[in-house]
Formats: C-alpha cells, structure tokens, sequence
C-alpha cells in the first residue's frame, strides 16, 4: 500500500478547505427568519347598537360598532367605530360578516388606521377576527381581534320570548397589529 506523503494531505485538505469556502460564497449563510415585531397590543371594550332591533323576525339590520382600545401593553390607546347592514334575527345568531373598522389613536402622533376584518370565526362566546390595515398608521400589518360578546348570548333568550335586542356590550380580549 503506497504511503500518502504529509505535503501531499496537506495539499488535498487546502483544496478541500478551499472548495468549502468557494461553495459557501457562492451559497452563502441561510437567510434569518424573519420574526414578526408587534406594533400593537391592546383590550378594551364594545358596545353595538342595532337599528331596527333584532327581533325573532329576519330583517335587514344596521349594526353600529363602537370599541374602545384602553388597555394596551404596546402602541397608542385607541376608539374604534364601524357600520354594517346585514340580515338578522335573534334566531340566527351570527357575528357578522367582512366589515371595515376605522380605529383613530390617541396619542400626540394621532392619526388613524382602516381595518379590513374578514369574516370571523366563533367559538362558543368568543369572535375571532382576522384582517389587514389597509390605509393610515401600520399600513400593510396584519391584524387580530378576539371579543367575548357575553351580553348578546344572554339578550337572545329573551329575544326568543319577544324582547327586541337593541344594543350589547363586551370585552375586546386582544387587538392585535404586527408586520
């Protein structure tokens, strides 16, 4: 068996040593992950107002929503408003379809950001809303929302019994902006 020369392994580990450095220039390092950074962390509450009242009968109803964004661990306090139209009756309970909220900061920068929720997602008393700033402050951040509506479950009863819903109020567990 032939002996292999100490210059010759040297040489034969530089050329690997150098064809590793030439593959990872070419290659080079992976790409960071790019760690969502959260613009806004807030609670709160809303209230909603419905005009007609829902009653046991389906009727094109006008939600108004006014939130209130008091509670936050980051980012600006904030109010909150949007306006739906959409069928309703006290026997088909449904948190509603795709809306626009504007929500109006309230800090010294001020200004506002336009919202657009998606339909949301219900689980037992709590909404889940999904959606995107489309216009204003945060621009282009995805956006959540989770409410717990626990005055409207307990208004359907008796509107099954013949008393209209006119308003209901609840909690804003979460909004949530990140990039």
């Amino acid at each position: 068996m032939p002996r292999i020369s100490r210059t010759s392994y040297q040489r034969a580990a530089e050329s690997t040593v150098a064809m590793l450095a030439a593959v990872m220039v070419c290659v080079g390092p992976p790409a960071p992950a790019r760690a969502s950074s959260i613009d806004v962390e807030c609670a709160g509450s809303f209230s909603r107002s419905f005009s007609p009242a829902v009653t046991t009968t389906s009727q094109n109803v006008t939600v108004t929503d006014a939130n209130d964004y008091n509670a936050c661990v980051i980012g600006s306090t904030a109010t909150g408003a949007a306006t739906v139209t959409l069928p309703l009756s006290c026997v088909n309970v449904t948190a509603g379809p795709a809306f626009t909220e504007t929500i109006t900061w309230g800090d010294a920068t001020g200004g506002t950001s336009t919202i657009s929720w998606s339909s949301p997602t219900i689980v037992g008393q709590t909404v889940v809303f999904p959606g995107t700033v489309t216009a204003g402050r945060y621009v282009g951040d995805s956006a959540t929302k989770v409410t717990s509506g626990i005055s409207y479950v307990g208004s359907v009863a008796a509107c099954l019994l013949g008393t209209p819903i006119s308003s209901t109020t609840g909690l804003i567990d979460s909004l949530l902006l990140t990039q």
